[in-house]
C-alpha cells in the first residue's frame, strides 16, 4: 500500500509536482531583512501540504524592507549598510564569538518577544540619540525658569602692566616714559536682575517645556518604531523556522513515500508506476533545494534582530519558540482607541506640542513691543602701585579707581518697532501653518487608526474562515486517499485534494502572517501593547510611560 494515507492521516506534509498557477513561493518572498541568501523568486513546482502545523506562510508580496534605522550598537564603532551593520572593525571579536557558537562551548540564550524588545529599547542607536535631546531639552527648560528668580551676573578681572605715574594733574612728577612700567589689576562686576518683562520670561518657559515635551514625544514615537522593527524580525525568524521545518518534514515524507512506491512496485502492484515514482523523485529534489536558502534566511533575520538588540550578529542569543503560531491578543472595542488616541500618539502629542512652543515663542516676541524693567548692579576696582592714585573726583585714572557697589534701577526698551512687527507677523504666520497641520493630521491619525483597526479585524477574520478551508481540505484529502486505497479513486482526485488543500493552506498561513503585521502596526498607532504578553508584557500596555524621559520636566 502506497504511503499517501500515511502520510495524510499522520498529519505529514506532502509536495506533489502539480501544474497549479498559484506555487508557493517559499525561500524567494521571505521577508527576512538585510537577507543576502535569499536571492530572487526560488518557486516550488509544487504545493505545501500542511496538516497540523502553525507554521507562517510566505507571503505573496515582496516581503518588508530592512529596517533602515537599525544603527549599529554601542561599541561596535560600526555604520550600517542596507540596514545591516558594516563590521569592519570587530571581526576578530566576532569571528571568536562565532567560533565559539559552532563549537558549542558557548551557551545560547533563548528569548521572547518581550525581552527583545526590552533590549532593544535599550540598545537602539536613535533612542540613545533621542535621550541626549530629551536630556539637552530639559536642561534648556531649567535654565529657563532659573532666569525667572536669579540675576544675571557677570565678573571680568584683567591683570597686566600699566606706565608708571607719580603725582596728580596739577603736580604730575613724571612725564609720559614708555620704559618705567608696573603691574595692576581690575575686576568688574555686573548684576542684571529683570523686574518686569511683559510676560516675556513666562512666556520662554512655556516654549522651553513644550519644546522638552515635544522630545518626549519623538522619543516615544522612535520607540514605538524601534517595537514594530523587532517585531517583525522576531515574527521573520519564526517564519522561515516553521517553513524550514515543514520542507524538512516534507523532505522525509517523500523519501518514506519513495521506499512505499518501490516497495509496491516491486512487489507487483500494477497501480503504482515508473512514472509515479519519477514523479516522487522529482517533487522531492524540487523541495529539499530550498532548505538551503531558508536555513540562510532564518540566520539572516536572526543575526539582524540580534543587532537590532545590541549585539553582534554571532551573539548567543536566539527565540525560544520553535514555531510560530497565532498571538494572543488584548483588542479593545475601536471607540476606546479612538477616546485616547490625541492623548497617547506621539505623532499627535509631537503636533500638539510644536504648536504650543510656537504660540509662546510668539509671547516673548511680542514683549519687546513693550520696555523691559530690571534691577543693574555694579562694582568696579582697579589698582596699579606704581601709579599715584588720584584723590580729586573729577581726575579719573583708568587703572587705579573704585566704583561701587551700587544698583540702579533700567529700563531696556527696543525702538525698532518695524522689525519686531515683522517678527511677529513670522511668528503668526508659522502658527496658523502649524494649525492647519494639526486639522489635517487629527483627521489622518483617526483615518490610520480605523484603517488599522480594521486591517487587523478583516486579518483575524481571515485566518478564522481559512483555518476552516484548510480543515475542510485536509477531509476532502483524506477522502480521496481512503477511496485510493479501497479502488474506486484513482490518483488524479488525490492530486486535486492535494491541490486545493495547498492552495487554502497557503492562504491561511498567509493570513497569519498578515494578522501579526496588522497587530504591530495597531500598536504603534494606538501607543498601547496589543499583544498579550503575560507577564512579561509592560504592566500598563506601555514599553516606554510616557512624559517619563530624563530631562522632561514639565
Amino acid at each position: 500500500m502506497l504511503s499517501w494515507r500515511k502520510l495524510a492521516r499522520s498529519e505529514q506534509i506532502l509536495i506533489m509536482r502539480l501544474p497549479l498557477a498559484g506555487a508557493l513561493p517559499l525561500a524567494g518572498a521571505l521577508p527576512l531583512a538585510g537577507s543576502s541568501v535569499l536571492v530572487g523568486s526560488l518557486v516550488l513546482v509544487g504545493s505545501l501540504v500542511l496538516a497540523g502545523c502553525t507554521a507562517m506562510a510566505p507571503p505573496r508580496s515582496s516581503g518588508l524592507p530592512a529596517p533602515a534605522a537599525i544603527g549599529s550598537p554601542s561599541g561596535l564603532g560600526t555604520n550600517t549598510i542596507g540596514g545591516l551593520p558594516n563590521l569592519v572593525g570587530v571581526a576578530g571579536s566576532a569571528n571568536a564569538t562565532r567560533q565559539r557558537l559552532v563549537s558549542g562551548s558557548l551557551a545560547i540564550q533563548e528569548l521572547g518577544l518581550a525581552e527583545f524588545i526590552r533590549r532593544a529599547l535599550v540598545a537602539a542607536p536613535e533612542l540613545r540619540v533621542s535621550r541626549f535631546a530629551v536630556e539637552a531639552g530639559g536642561a534648556r527648560l531649567r535654565r529657563a525658569e532659573a532666569s525667572r528668580w536669579l540675576p544675571e551676573a557677570e565678573l571680568r578681572s584683567l591683570t597686566g602692566i600699566a606706565r608708571q605715574a607719580h603725582g596728580t594733574v596739577l603736580d604730575p612728577k613724571d612725564t609720559v616714559d614708555v620704559h618705567a612700567y608696573g603691574p595692576f589689576t581690575q575686576v568688574e562686576v555686573q548684576i542684571a536682575q529683570p523686574l518686569y518683562t511683559w510676560g516675556k520670561i513666562r512666556s520662554g518657559i512655556e516654549a522651553a517645556a513644550h519644546a522638552a515635551l515635544l522630545g518626549v514625544a519623538q522619543q516615544d514615537q522612535l520607540a514605538d518604531e524601534v517595537i514594530e522593527q523587532t517585531k517583525s524580525l522576531y515574527w521573520n525568524v519564526l517564519l522561515a523556522r516553521s517553513v524550514a521545518r515543514v520542507v524538512t518534514e516534507t523532505t522525509d515524507a517523500f523519501d518514506e513515500a519513495l521506499e512505499t512506491a518501490r516497495e509496491q512496485r516491486a512487489a507487483g502492484d500494477t497501480e503504482i508506476s515508473e512514472l509515479d515514482i519519477l514523479y516522487l523523485r522529482v517533487a522531492r529534489a524540487e523541495v529539499a533545494k530550498e532548505l538551503p536558502g531558508i536555513r540562510g534566511g532564518e540566520r539572516s533575520a536572526l543575526e539582524a534582530l540580534r543587532v537590532l538588540t545590541g549585539g553582534d550578529p554571532w551573539a548567543p542569543l536566539d527565540v525560544a519558540a520553535a514555531r510560530l503560531e497565532v498571538a494572543a491578543v488584548k483588542i479593545e472595542p475601536l471607540k476606546v482607541y479612538e477616546a485616547r488616541l490625541f492623548a497617547d500618539n506621539p505623532a499627535w502629542r509631537q503636533v500638539e506640542e510644536g504648536l504650543a512652543a510656537k504660540v509662546a515663542q510668539l509671547g516673548v516676541v511680542e514683549a519687546d513691543y513693550y520696555p523691559g524693567i530690571f534691577l543693574s548692579g555694579t562694582f568696579g576696582y582697579g589698582y596699579a602701585p606704581e601709579r599715584d592714585r588720584q584723590l580729586n573726583p573729577f581726575a579719573w585714572d583708568q587703572f587705579n579707581y573704585l566704583n561701587g557697589p551700587g544698583g540702579v534701577l533700567a529700563i531696556r526698551w527696543l525702538l525698532n518697532f518695524h522689525i519686531t512687527a515683522a517678527r511677529v507677523a513670522e511668528a503668526r504666520a508659522e502658527i496658523a501653518e502649524l494649525v492647519a497641520q494639526r486639522e489635517r493630521a487629527r483627521g489622518g491619525l483617526l483615518l490610520e487608526l480605523n484603517d488599522a483597526y480594521r486591517g487587523a479585524e478583516e486579518s483575524r477574520r481571515s485566518v478564522e474562515a481559512l483555518d476552516d478551508g484548510r480543515r475542510a481540505g485536509r477531509t476532502m484529502l483524506t477522502f480521496a486517499v481512503t477511496n485510493f486505497d479501497i479502488g474506486i479513486g484513482d490518483a488524479s482526485e488525490i492530486l486535486q485534494g492535494l491541490s486545493n488543500y495547498a492552495r487554502v493552506t497557503s492562504d491561511h498561513l498567509e493570513a497569519v502572517r498578515d494578522y501579526h503585521l496588522a497587530l504591530a502596526r495597531l500598536s504603534r498607532v494606538t501607543g498601547e501593547e496589543v499583544l498579550d504578553l503575560g507577564d512579561e508584557g509592560p504592566p500598563d500596555g506601555r514599553w516606554i510611560p510616557s512624559g517619563q524621559a530624563s530631562g522632561a520636566s514639565s
